[in-house]
């Protein structure tokens, strides 16, 4: 090798390991200052658990707080996560009746049944689940997909608009599939076309993957792509390792049935007939979901308020959980009385 070679080798090895020191200085800085270091996350549960079997052999997870009765609200998460994402909520909302489950495949809901894993699908879960609660009265909170299932219900039970279902929050997620809504979603959502055939066929080697996944290992690149995409600039260091760990522990059929089933959504059409309020909860920073597609959703939703979190990205609930509890908190005061 010619001597600018090694020069040029050696330079590009320095400038990476500086990178790389960068990286942990930065990463282990917003870990001595985080306020939520001591937060247990992944351990505080609903004071009444159950399973809740379905017909094609699923089997959802059920956690509640607050008291036993006949109205209340619904919690969903988003994709790839489960119950444990509410945190902050699980605590309880006043003295309201809540009930959050993990959504099929994901969590403890397993087996994650026969059918297929469509958002329809998913929207008569959570029916079952609200069939199984009893609930009279209900307002459903759905995160990112989970606000997905929420319109969707809307869309196949109409006649339960006003009636049953008494309001929704909406926080950080979209009327359309989900690649159009996102940060550089016209390039995203091409890509994803593009690329729709090989990545289903390598779907179907998921028990490869995940043995592959098995031997991955958190690193500083890791935490930072998942800051970058789910959090906003001043997240706490444990709450993003924490929402990494929920992605990590979903598996890999289950991801890759996520992605079949945001292409084919879109509840654009049936916006204007969801007369009951909603409240449209969004992050500035939210890069997963851009903050244009609640703006489209508190536009063409008759009943609707925007709320915008400044510098917050797409896990709302875990970034400004005082925040978001007191708006969910009012809203449920409002809709299903105090």
């Amino acid at each position: 090798m010619r001597k600018g070679g090694v020069v040029a080798l050696l330079g590009t090895a320095v400038g990476v390991g500086a990178g790389l020191v960068a990286q942990r200085s930065m990463v282990n800085r917003r870990r001595r200052n985080d306020p939520h270091a001591g937060e247990p996350f992944g351990q505080r549960r609903g004071v009444r658990a159950r399973m809740v079997p379905l017909a094609d052999g699923a089997e959802l997870f059920v956690e509640e707080a607050g008291p036993l009765v006949r109205r209340g609200a619904v919690f969903l998460h988003g994709s790839a996560l489960r119950t444990d994402v509410w945190h902050y909520q699980m605590s309880g909302i006043a003295d309201h009746r809540l009930v959050f489950f993990d959504l099929r495949g994901h969590g403890r809901s397993l087996p994650k049944g026969e059918l297929s894993f469509t958002i329809e699908t998913l929207a008569d879960d959570l029916e079952a689940v609200i069939e199984e609660a009893a609930l009279d009265e209900v307002v459903v909170v759905g995160h990112s997909i989970g606000g997905m299932v929420a319109l969707q219900l809307c869309s196949q039970r109409r006649e339960w608009l006003g009636d049953r279902l008494k309001g929704l929050v909406l926080s950080n997620t979209t009327y359309r599939p989900a690649y159009d809504t996102s940060i550089g979603g016209a390039v995203v959502s091409k890509l994803e076309r593009v690329v729709r055939n090989p990545l289903d066929l390598v779907g179907g080697y998921h028990e490869r993957i995940e043995s592959l996944r098995r031997i991955v290992r958190p690193t500083d690149s890791i935490f930072l792509a998942v800051s970058f995409a789910a959090f906003g600039p001043q997240a706490s260091a444990k709450q993003i390792d924490f929402t990494y760990d929920l992605l990590a522990d979903t598996p890999a059929d289950v991801l890759f049935d996520l992605i079949k089933s945001y292409r084919d959504y879109d509840v654009t059409d049936i916006l204007s007939e969801v007369t009951i309020p909603v409240l449209v909860v969004t992050g500035t920073h939210d890069r997963l979901t851009v903050p244009k597609a609640s703006e489209y959703l508190a536009e063409h939703l008759p009943k609707a308020e925007l709320r915008v979190l400044e510098r917050c990205g797409h896990m709302t609930m875990l970034e400004r959980p005082d925040d978001f509890n007191e708006m969910i908190g009012r809203f449920f005061d409002d809709v299903l009385g105090a």
